[in-house]
């Protein structure tokens, strides 16, 4: 028996209101045309494509900030239409943007991580104990006592985190949420969700432009002007380079590496996506 998705897409579209008032060119604007999708709980997927593709309003659709014009998306299989699932569905599947300060609430890091709790009434000792877990698991709570401006873009983004962990969701959608932030730091906002998702089970939804950030992921599904044209494990999906330069993504340094490798007669693995990963291949 197949286990249930916990988010389903059942040929779901989506338009935008028309951006002119002139009543003869009212069209509304179609993002997303007839997409099926399931995700299961605790899989790591990497959503990508180009501005404009439809990414970012999928990513909504999972958690009922948006909902489907024509179609059905279910979270364990409550329909997102209905009003009044939304406000579970969204303590289900959370989401963190690419400005963190838009999510930031309090003056103090720990009353921030606390802030959601709080306005649904828990207990004082519940919120006590899920707020110092949540810290842990970001490693912020050294920073609980500091007010949010004083963090780095890094560490406000943890913080982010950290307010939707202590709502115990069982998905955390990261919307470019590394977009505004320096490499090191994007690296590890990146390492973080895949230690979520490893350590504590929680499906990741990863929306990107940038092919380097998914390499490590479990599946990558690809937009293209609102339709699903890629979906498939990262080494299947790295094995045909001219399918992704088709698209016009850029392909990561290490993967045109391996595949100049390839080419010049050395026995190099597809599942070698990461420069360790290739220099583990050449010294065998």
């Amino acid at each position: 028996m197949n286990e249930k998705p916990l988010i389903d897409f059942q040929e779901v579209s989506f338009s935008y209101p028309p951006l002119s008032n002139n009543q003869s060119n009212r069209a509304p604007i179609p993002v997303l045309q007839d997409i099926s999708l399931s995700i299961k709980q605790g899989e790591y997927l990497a959503l990508l494509g180009h501005n404009g593709s439809g990414k970012s309003t999928l990513a909504r659709l999972c958690n009922a900030l948006l909902v489907p014009a024509g179609g059905h998306v279910f979270v364990t299989g409550y329909d997102t239409a209905e009003q009044a699932h939304q406000r579970p569905i969204r303590d289900m599947i959370g989401m963190i943007f690419q400005n963190p300060d838009n999510q930031i609430i309090a003056t103090v890091v720990e009353d921030d991580v606390a802030w959601a709790l709080t306005m649904r009434g828990l207990p004082a000792s519940l919120i006590r104990k899920r707020v110092e877990e949540a810290m842990q698991a970001v490693n912020i709570y050294h920073l609980r006592g500091l007010p949010p401006h004083k963090l780095s873009g890094g560490q406000r983004q943890r913080l982010a985190i950290a307010g939707i962990l202590a709502l115990r969701p069982r998905c955390i959608i990261a919307d470019e949420a590394t977009a505004q932030l320096d490499p090191l730091s994007r690296q590890e906002i990146i390492d973080l969700l895949h230690h979520l998702n490893q350590n504590y089970g929680l499906t990741i939804i990863h929306v990107t432009h940038l092919l380097e950030e998914t390499v490590q992921a479990q599946r990558i599904v690809v937009l293209e002007q609102g339709r699903i044209v890629i979906d498939g494990r990262p080494a299947d999906i790295f094995s045909n380079l001219s399918r992704l330069r088709q698209l016009k993504l850029t392909i990561p340094e290490p993967i045109e590496l391996a595949d100049r490798l390839r080419k010049t007669g050395f026995s190099i693995s597809n599942e070698a996506l990461t420069v360790e990963a290739i220099a583990r291949e050449l010294s065998q």
